[in-house]
């Protein structure tokens, strides 16, 4: 009888050793299974954010190729007198803007933004402001197409 209680107390030990490995087994599993799934949607993430980057540098690039002919309709519109034109003009600027095409035209006075700015001449005034804006700049969402020209103090 002392046998086969030694042999139920060892089946036992076993049996639990054995449940304790599949347990650390299916956890060392379950943690491998969550990780996977957070590595899918960092992956998605950082795809999601790829395309918007890629699809507004496209955009930036494709409007870069036409700042020439904004600054012409910039110039033709303060030059003119249609009022028909100026309203199409501004029409076509309000669209752009819309879609996330903005202006940069700081004003005297402004702060000098080497990421907005790019200073072409140095007049007399307060040091680090911006004395007169020679040609707005322009962007696209956060994307600078073509800084703002401006003067500024060189002292």
């Amino acid at each position: 009888m002392s046998n086969k209680k030694n042999e139920k107390t060892c089946c036992s030990g076993k049996l639990k050793s054995h449940i304790k490995e599949l347990e650390a087994s299916v956890a060392a599993e379950k943690n491998k299974a969550i990780r996977a799934l957070a590595d899918l949607e960092n992956l998605r993430r950082r795809e999601s954010e790829n395309k918007k980057n890629w699809t507004a540098s496209g955009i930036a690039y494709f409007l870069k190729e036409l700042l020439p002919n904004f600054f012409e309709l910039q110039l033709g519109k303060e030059h003119s007198s249609d009022k028909e034109l100026i309203k199409v003009i501004d029409k076509f600027f309000g669209k752009l803007e819309k879609l996330g095409f903005q202006k940069i035209a700081p004003k005297k006075g402004d702060n000098i933004d080497s990421g907005l700015h790019e200073v072409l001449l140095t007049e007399e005034g307060r040091k680090g402001a911006v004395i007169r804006t020679l040609e707005p700049g322009w962007k696209f969402g956060e994307i600078v197409i073509a800084p703002a020209k401006v003067s500024a103090s060189a002292e």
